[in-house]
């Protein structure tokens, strides 16, 4: 049996066990692994099935004559449960919203009629998994916030109305928090150890909205939610892309356990050990920006070693696949090199020991 400052763990610590020490920076023997191999600590259980399906007919990709002539948009097309309406050209990309639900915020009334029941069943199909005796840290999806104003209202419109209908944002995000604390209570007790929310706050040099306008009128809402969350024995986790670097202590204030970056290096990683390694983790690959696309295995293989390096201290770091290198231009072979020298790295000897 290993010994780790004072306490005793089985030679066969779950990989659930080592995540939830690395999240609750207590003692964890390595950091976590979330990669699509054998060296992945998770499971996946898909955050929107205890919605019912959409019934509208134009809910999936396609070329919507009615759609594209409501938007004048060429290419495939499709309209969420909200109304929202996405598309994307050669259907190699995941699409972006080009026409809000809420064109005018008299709209808002029929957005909030949409706003979906939750399927009855879904706890039941939670229990029936078993998910609390399962060995993989548990992880599900969370809402979006910024992301659901910046889709109903398209981004141009949804920051103008934080300068200027921060009531409305108000009352648009009060909506969507009060819809999560009803899903809360479907996955609280179910096995879940984590959910993930995502919201891209930032440019490659900054965020989009002030740090006074984020503290005002969307902290209040995230702190609500992950205190409840909280309170239910959920963890937080949280993706952004871009550079959100003066929103990282309030959202640490509000209860965010592990920050998803697949950018640290727009900090860099080193910046972030250093300053909120003791308070957070982060979840990350190797930066997909200016290290992976490179292709150059030497700087790679480099770049891994060091991460192992940034974050060892504190175990702060759960290393990472991106989901679709081919979208970024990056050969899966690259992105495997840097796995495999995390792995070798960070790898337990056979007793458990470090």
């Amino acid at each position: 049996m290993a010994i780790i400052r004072g306490i005793a763990m089985s030679d066969k610590m779950t990989p659930r066990e080592i995540i939830r020490r690395v999240v609750a920076h207590r003692d964890a023997p390595r950091i976590g692994w979330n990669f699509s191999s054998e060296h992945n600590d998770f499971i996946w259980v898909p955050g929107r099935a205890y919605l019912p399906p959409p019934p509208d007919p134009y809910a999936r990709w396609g070329n919507h004559e009615e759609l594209k002539k409501l938007t004048g948009f060429s290419g495939e097309v499709y309209r969420d449960r909200f109304g929202n309406i996405y598309g994307r050209y050669g259907g190699k990309t995941k699409g972006e919203c080009i026409r809000g639900a809420i064109v005018e915020w008299d709209d808002f009334e029929e957005y909030k009629k949409r706003m979906p029941e939750i399927d009855p069943s879904c706890r039941d199909r939670l229990l029936s998994m078993n998910l609390s005796a399962c060995d993989k840290y548990v992880i599900t999806g969370g809402a979006s916030l910024f992301s659901a104003l910046r889709d109903a209202r398209l981004m141009a419109n949804a920051l103008a109305d934080v300068l200027l209908e921060p009531e409305m944002v108000t009352a648009f995000l009060d909506c969507i928090v009060e819809h999560e604390l009803k899903v809360l209570d479907y996955i609280a007790g179910t096995g879940v150890d984590a959910a993930m929310f995502g919201d891209d706050w930032g440019t490659q040099t900054s965020t989009f909205i002030s740090p006074e306008s984020f503290r005002e009128l969307f902290f209040p809402q995230y702190k609500r939610i992950f205190e409840a969350y909280h309170e239910r024995g959920i963890a937080i986790f949280l993706h952004s892309c871009g550079y959100i670097y003066n929103f990282i202590p309030m959202f640490i204030e509000a209860g965010v356990d592990v920050f998803q970056f697949d950018q640290p290096d727009a900090y860099p990683s080193e910046r972030l050990s250093e300053e909120f390694g003791d308070k957070a983790v982060f979840h990350s690959p190797v930066d997909i920006q200016k290290v992976l696309p490179t292709g150059d295995l030497e700087l790679i293989g480099r770049r891994a070693a060091e991460m192992c390096e940034i974050f060892d201290k504190n175990k702060a770091w759960i290393a990472k696949d991106y989901p679709t290198y081919h979208d970024i231009g990056v050969d899966p072979a690259w992105a495997k090199h840097a796995e495999n020298v995390i792995v070798e790295r960070t790898k337990l000897s056979p007793d458990g020991s470090i």
